[in-house]
């Protein structure tokens, strides 16, 4: 059997959150069309997710190690969008370096507690919410911070990243636009300027893939009504599974896979 493994760097996207689990990301649904469509093929998912762009030439490092034979690179409009500041978990314990891994942990502390505890709905829904709340909390106190990058902060990071990729030998490429922005969302969830800025970050993303010659998976029309989840910028499960199916039908038509 034919093994490849393919690379994700990207947001909470790739890893999953509340609403949509870690095997119905993009990531997983573009392995399994991949691998129903490439019969004998067996596609070995690696994420390395990025906190701030700043993170993105170590994230390849990081992706290196397992030796990938296709990075895919993901460009989101809302780190130039969401807040004031963007947050750098590199500098944090290995086992703790992301906020998925942080949350995995915690998630992992209070089910053993819970799994102790007398049978009681509300009672375990306090503890994991108590649990839920202190990791957030502990991130916050942790975690340093970086200014909300700029359109040129963040394209001269993702070219730094590609020239870092570029340098791992028989590695191909590919950089996933954003998709347009929520545009439902109520005026303290969106910036009132955030479809002008979804753009420039999508037309950064587009000029950086064309100047390295590398795949773009443009993504900006794939949002429809029920892409995103109620009140969030996140897409919810079928919008990850319109990413996953489109990503695939891309790398299968470009010849990676």
């Amino acid at each position: 059997m034919a093994r490849v493994t393919i690379a994700f760097l990207g947001q909470c996207h790739t890893s999953g959150y509340p609403g949509v689990p870690s095997d119905r990301t993009f990531p997983q649904v573009c392995r399994r069309a991949v691998e129903r469509r490439r019969p004998g093929m067996q596609l070995d998912v690696v994420l390395e997710p990025y906190a701030h762009p700043f993170d993105l030439r170590r994230a390849v490092a990081r992706a290196s190690r397992a030796r990938p034979q296709i990075v895919v690179i993901e460009v989101v409009g809302w780190l130039a969008i969401k807040g004031r500041e963007g947050v750098d978990l590199s500098r944090l314990p290995a086992g703790v370096r992301t906020a998925y891994q942080t949350a995995r942990h915690f998630r992992h502390v209070s089910h053993r507690i819970t799994s102790r505890l007398p049978k009681g709905a509300d009672l375990v829904y306090r503890v994991q919410s108590s649990s839920w709340e202190f990791a957030n909390s502990l991130l916050r106190s942790l975690v340093p911070r970086f200014p909300r990058p700029t359109i040129a902060e963040y394209e001269r990071c993702l070219d730094g990243a590609l020239n870092a990729a570029s340098q791992l030998p028989g590695v191909r490429v590919a950089i996933q636009g954003p998709g347009a922005p929520n545009l439902s969302l109520d005026s303290r969830g969106l910036a009132s300027d955030a479809l002008e800025r979804y753009r420039a970050v999508e037309g950064m993303a587009r000029r950086v893939a064309a100047a390295h010659g590398v795949l773009y998976v443009e993504r900006w029309d794939t949002v429809s009504n029920g892409f995103f989840l109620p009140g969030s910028i996140r897409p919810g499960v079928d919008g990850h599974s319109t990413w996953g199916y489109l990503l695939a039908e891309k790398l299968m038509a470009e010849g990676f896979v």
